[in-house]
């Protein structure tokens, strides 16, 4: 920790495909796919997901890095220490440390940035891992396909087009259904149905999470599938003791609830919350109830989502950082902040039907200064040390009915039950 962080930039010029160029239409389009390709990292190991979609989906991906760069340039990152996690009195993180974060993180230094914040810089991921799986899998082979992958809770679309993906087997059908973006190559496609399938088997209390599915996949962008379950094991463990400590849980700094009672109770609470601290929230609220505007629906959807399809991908990924950094509090702060600056959107609307539709069309066209500014404005709510953020959390957590079960591994092979069966018929 403390270490410099700096990025070397290799010379290499890849071309755009031209089909896809053609598709855009953008016309800095070019200058994204040099500027990304001249960069190194996502090519020190095999990338999970693919470069080509990355870059379409991040217009301005030169500007907006170089911007973040030249931020993360000045900082004195030689003395600055890290170690968020390690909380004092409820608090979190160096202050300069913060700044830089909500500021933005290149994709350059996203790698560092995270293995750092869950302190796994000097771990040895690949043996945490390689330990998981023997856990799970009793020392057999690990099976290729999975029938029944755990999703906790997360549902996809009924008018959702299965015919797209009827190349894929059942699992990843599923899954690339759910999936706000599909971005994720084959090799990290079924890397994520492996985490999911572990995280389920190892920690039996985490009945419900269905963000937890896009977490994923955002992590498979920076980190490898052994890095990933380490970032995750470790949110887990964090959650659960945040969750259990009235002072660290009222400051909403963890990453993951477990259970789906406690996910819509966070809708309701922070809606009578920021109407009670912010008028003009309390105004954009009371038109959605004229309307008849299912917001609470909103609110869980734009979070489970990690804000995907809501907000230009560049913004979703700065926010992603934050929240592993910081905790759950960032998307209720960017959903209040997204209010605000669709408000006269919501007061003009009329009808329901199409609301959601509106708010998608406005926002997903933010340049990158305005998903700057949105940011930005998140962070004027404050949501700490009051009343209402301890009423927020007045559902109270408890993991003493379901503790986390002990998985044997047997010396001898079953004579009732074959490895085979025993995964990938479930």
């Amino acid at each position: 920790m403390g270490q410099i962080l700096s990025s070397q930039c290799c010379e290499k010029k890849v071309d755009p495909p031209k089909s896809l160029l053609q598709e855009g239409q953008l016309l800095n389009l070019n200058q994204d796919y040099q500027y990304f390709f001249s960069q190194d990292w996502f090519g020190v190991d095999k990338p999970q997901f693919e470069p080509q979609k990355f870059i379409f989906i991040y217009p301005g991906y030169k500007e907006d890095q170089s911007q973040m760069e030249k931020v993360w340039q000045k900082a004195d990152t030689i003395n600055l220490r890290h170690g968020e996690l390690v909380r004092q009195k409820g608090k979190v993180l160096n202050k300069k440390w913060q700044y830089l974060f909500r500021k933005g993180v290149p994709c350059s230094l996203a790698k560092k940035i995270i293995l750092d914040t869950f302190r796994l810089t000097y771990v040895d991921c690949e043996a945490e891992y390689l330990s998981a799986l023997k856990v799970v899998f009793k020392n057999k082979q690990i099976p290729k396909t999975f029938k029944n992958v755990p999703l906790f809770g997360c549902n996809n679309n009924e008018d959702d087009d299965e015919e797209e993906f009827n190349y894929l087997n059942e699992s990843e059908k599923k899954i690339q259904l759910l999936l706000k973006v599909q971005i994720l190559n084959q090799q990290g496609m079924e890397a994520l149905i492996r985490l999911l399938w572990i995280v389920n088997n190892l920690n039996h209390f985490l009945e419900y999470n269905p963000m937890l599915l896009h977490i994923i996949v955002l992590l498979l962008i920076f980190l490898s599938e052994a890095q990933t379950y380490c970032v995750l094991q470790f949110m887990i463990k964090d959650s659960q003791q945040s969750l259990n400590d009235n002072q660290t849980k009222q400051q909403l700094r963890w990453h993951l609830i477990m259970n789906e009672e406690h996910f819509k109770e966070t809708a309701t609470t922070f809606y009578e919350t920021v109407s009670r601290r912010s008028k003009t929230f309390n105004n954009i609220y009371s038109q959605m109830q004229n309307i008849q505007f299912d917001s609470f629906e909103l609110f869980q959807e734009m979070s489970i989502s990690l804000m995907l399809t809501y907000l230009p991908f560049s913004a979703v990924l700065k926010i992603f950082i934050i929240y592993l950094n910081e905790g759950i509090k960032i998307y209720f702060r960017m959903f209040y902040s997204v209010l605000r600056y669709v408000q006269d959107d919501i007061k003009s609307c009329k009808s329901s039907s199409n609301l959601k539709a509106i708010l998608r069309k406005k926002i997903m066209n933010l340049n990158i200064e305005e998903q700057n500014n949105i940011i930005k404005q998140a962070f004027k709510l404050s949501l700490s040390e009051s009343e209402q953020v301890k009423s927020f959390m007045r559902t109270t957590v408890s993991y003493t009915k379901n503790q986390p079960c002990y998985l044997p591994i047997p010396s001898q092979a079953s004579d009732l039950i074959t490895n085979e069966q025993a995964f990938i018929d479930i």
